[in-house]
């Protein structure tokens, strides 16, 4: 019988880094996934301050400049005709990057290898074994695999999840499909570009070895109609950014558009006796601010020391306990700030303002940046009062300029409020939203697993 001291499902940032650092713990790790790498990812491709301090701390970040990737010293945040340039301090905000997942996964794995952890790619998980109301192991198309602990860290739909019956709660549903392309021979005049234009979103960065990556955000009531004739819509609609505009005149495109069809915001409980999820198993935000690598770095990082701990000293329920708490302390305000920054139904006279705001204050535009990259500022500290007055001002000018702005804008303030308040009283620190962390969560009767998943991404055929 194979036993392992922690099973992973999921070898992607997530799963592969929290692997390779138990591993150089002395625990036996099973690192397991469903594919074959490399293979592409729905991702912005967008390595953050948070991230790559992390990666630095594990010894990874060298082998991913020496791969090629790009650094993103110069960015252009957009609201329409509103544009803020900056070129972030490094010493205050930190290390930015641009690679494919495609280049970086199997960077990754190639240090989870050097561990003398298992890796077994190309293994699909069928299950999980249970004994006495603990999971102890996996059911996988190769046999049984045993373990003390087993880690979903399998995205956003995570088998793992599935079959431990790990609820979600604060779900917040998707305004817009993310859709993205590819380019060789792109010459972009700013490294990072972010924001919003009309009725969409989006970001565009340089990757690896020459790629440059464009993702557009179109309102998911408006789907069908993009997707009718997606690549005039999704050109036409590129246009109307002048940065991204530029920066693939003359490029080719790379491959097929991809599509992010359906997507929603969620927490979902972190733990239960003898499992644990991390990354998007656990917590998926918004995709605007780009830092789903990143988060999933921080917690991989944190999770590893108390399963360490926890496996050490037989304390490993209250260890993940604890960590689920903590978790969800570290997520739920940029949970909201991304929610609020990807949104779709912020009216002009909101977004303008909110950028004039930056402009006009690098104080203002350096704590946003902090709180966004590095997250050494929590954004409900981002924003001073100097400058929340301001950016009612704004608006309110707006408003007076633009009649019609009056009605979404109204609307808008009463959906940040029901918002504020349904995360403030499920806050970790509210004694509402303390009771979730009391004790594990029982398994559910045993359930046969779906046979089909829908697909994260789709790449539909170029034409």
């Amino acid at each position: 019988m194979e036993k392992f001291d922690v099973a992973v499902v999921g070898a992607r940032c997530a799963g592969a880094s929290l692997a390779m650092q138990l591993a150089r713990q002395g625990l036996n790790v099973c690192l397991v996934d469903k594919v074959r790498f490399p293979a592409d990812k729905a991702s912005t491709h967008l390595f953050t301050p948070s991230g790559t301090a992390v990666l630095e701390r594990l010894g990874v970040l060298d082998d991913v400049v020496d791969a090629g990737a790009t650094p993103l010293r110069t960015m252009r945040l957009r609201s329409n005709d509103v544009s803020v340039t900056t070129r972030p301090d490094p010493e205050v905000i930190g290390v930015m990057l641009g690679m494919r997942r495609e280049t970086f996964d199997p960077i990754l794995l190639e240090h989870v290898a050097r561990t003398g952890a298992e890796i077994r790619t190309g293994c699909r998980v069928d299950g999980v074994l249970t004994d006495k109301g603990r999971v102890v192991g996996l059911e996988t198309q190769s046999g049984p695999i045993h373990a003390e602990l087993v880690v979903g860290a399998d995205g956003q739909h995570s088998r793992i999840a599935e079959h431990v019956g790990a609820r979600e709660y604060l779900t917040i549903p998707g305004s817009y499909m993310p859709v993205w392309s590819f380019y060789e021979g792109a010459n972009p005049p700013y490294d990072l570009v972010m924001g919003r234009v009309g009725e969409g979103n989006g970001i565009a960065l340089p990757l690896d070895n020459g790629v440059y990556i464009a993702m557009l955000g179109t309102p998911m009531h408006k789907a069908d109609a993009f997707l009718a004739d997606r690549y005039t819509n999704f050109d036409a609609a590129l246009t109307r950014w002048p940065e991204m505009a530029e920066a693939v005149a003359g490029a080719t495109r790379r491959g097929p558009l991809r599509i992010l069809r359906r997507w929603h915001g969620y927490f979902r409980t972190a733990a239960g006796p003898g499992w644990v999820l991390v990354g998007d198993a656990g917590h998926f935000k918004d995709p605007a601010p780009g830092q789903g690598m990143a988060d999933a770095f921080r917690q991989s990082e944190s999770l590893a020391a108390r399963i360490v701990a926890g496996l050490g000293g037989d304390t490993i329920d209250t260890e993940l306990l604890d960590w689920w708490r903590w978790r969800d302390l570290d997520a739920v305000e940029m949970y909201w700030a991304a929610s609020t920054l990807g949104e779709l139904t912020n009216p002009a006279a909101v977004t303008d303002a909110a950028f004039r705001t930056l402009g006009k204050s690098d104080v203002a535009l350096e704590r946003m940046l902090q709180a966004i990259l590095p997250r050494t500022v929590k954004p409900r500290g981002a924003v001073r009062l100097r400058d929340a007055s301001r950016l009612a001002a704004y608006v309110a000018a707006a408003v007076v300029r633009h009649p019609s702005q009056l009605a979404p804008t109204i609307n808008a303030a009463r959906w940040q409020v029901r918002q504020i308040t349904r995360l403030a009283l499920a806050h970790p620190g509210h004694w509402l939203g303390a009771r979730r962390y009391r004790e594990l969560p029982v398994l559910p009767p045993r359930q046969g697993m779906p046979d089909v998943f829908e697909p994260e991404f789709s790449v539909p055929e170029a034409g």
